[in-house]
């Protein structure tokens, strides 16, 4: 399977997924457009702990709401969801992502506050959610994986 991988410049961070679940991912945001669309990432992590590997994704929750510069994720069926997951998987949340139509898929203050509240909500049990935005259109996409190790500054990954 080809994957892509993502990691920080000291290599502390790494996020890995496939190029099929990606392209799932932009057909998603391309039937969005114009509006901002988002959900939740599943997967797991290599034994030692070093790499996040995501094995699929949700999509916006059905009280989820979005216009052309936002997006509200909703938690409608998201319990549901997830248990399921996990006792099917053992795969569970490890963070969000979403998209910004026609535009960069770098991170807004909104972005940053968020994330830096899940790492510390301890229902989320995720104390380094990562972020994925994916930005641009079907002409020319663009993917940004980010993490946000609890108490410290989120870390940009770059695909190598």
């Amino acid at each position: 399977m080809d994957s892509i991988l993502y990691s920080d410049e000291k290599k502390l961070y790494n996020v890995c997924l496939s190029k099929i679940l990606l392209n799932s991912m932009h057909i998603l945001c391309e039937a969005s457009s114009p509006n901002e669309t988002g959900g939740i990432l599943i997967g797991h992590y290599t034994e030692d702990n070093n790499t996040a590997i995501i094995t699929e994704f949700l999509t916006a929750p059905s009280d989820s709401e979005s216009g052309f510069t936002w997006f509200y994720r909703g938690t409608s069926g998201v319990i549901r969801k997830l248990n399921a997951i996990w006792n099917e998987k053992r795969h569970y949340y490890i963070g969000e992502w979403h998209y910004h139509p026609n535009s960069s898929s770098s991170l807004s203050n909104q972005d940053i506050k968020q994330m830096k509240s899940i790492s510390k909500i301890k229902s989320y049990k995720c104390p380094e959610p990562i972020l994925l935005i994916i930005g641009g259109n079907a002409s020319l996409w663009e993917n940004s994986v980010y993490v946000f190790p609890q108490g410290e500054d989120f870390k940009s990954l770059y695909n190598k």
